[in-house]
């Protein structure tokens, strides 16, 4: 998906103390969809590259981008066609005022700080990113699993069990590409969570589910195996 898709929608905006913290003053001069997705692509490749303190200024230049679409008309992303129009109908009721669907690489900034401060180490500082990433698109299962993640770490299982249950659901909307991957990690979510809740036997059937997305998966199969010793089983 690149640049702004053709069908606005119209979503109710909920306050949340999340959206008070700072964010990076607007820059004077808009950017276009191809400058922002440039840019994306340079804060994940410090990402990966190991370098979070580098991707972090580059980040804040993204969050401002977004800023100034923002304050011209509100904002929410999309990874494609098929997914804008599933928001347009989820929130066909809640009708207060239209939104602008644009391209996944607007939202990334929220999504690239909070993972960046993860890898800086300030884990407590990424959850408003990670937040806002959520909220501004919604249907992002890679965002939502992200976050279920972050409540993971936490040890917050049912919260974590219940944003990687919305992953596996937003899914449905993501690009054909990503569907099984986001669906396999979704599903590995809930049941490392239900391990940790004690239910195995829904654990189990999460994880042989994951398998059947990403049969090759060694987190799920070694996780399928610790089920069994737990359980006092041989594993075969």
């Amino acid at each position: 998906l690149k640049g702004e898709l053709p069908m606005p929608f119209r979503h109710t905006i909920i306050a949340s103390a999340l959206c008070l913290i700072a964010t990076p003053a607007a820059a004077a001069d808009p950017m276009t969809d191809a400058q922002v997705e440039e840019l994306s692509a340079a804060i994940f490749n410090d990402i990966i590259a190991g370098k979070p303190a580098v991707a972090i200024d580059k980040v804040d230049q993204l969050i401002a981008a977004f800023n100034v679409r923002q304050a011209k008309r509100a904002l929410a992303c999309a990874e494609s066609h098929e997914q804008a129009e599933a928001l347009a109908k989820k929130n066909d009721a809640e009708v207060t005022m239209e939104l602008t669907i644009v391209g996944p690489a607007w939202c990334d900034g929220y999504f690239y700080k909070g993972y960046a401060l993860i890898d800086l180490g300030r884990g407590r500082e990424a959850l408003p990113w990670l937040q806002l990433a959520h909220d501004r698109a919604p249907l992002n299962a890679h965002y939502t699993n992200e976050l279920a993640e972050w409540f993971k770490a936490q040890r917050d299982w049912q919260r974590s069990f219940g944003l990687f249950e919305e992953a596996l659901k937003s899914a449905d909307t993501a690009p054909e590409g990503q569907r099984a991957p986001y669906k396999a990690r979704a599903l590995r979510g809930m049941g490392f969570n239900k391990i940790e809740m004690g239910q195995l036997d829904d654990a189990e059937r999460l994880f042989n589910e994951s398998l059947t997305y990403q049969p090759d998966s060694p987190a799920a199969a070694n996780e399928l195996k610790y089920i069994k010793q737990m359980r006092g089983e041989p594993n075969t």
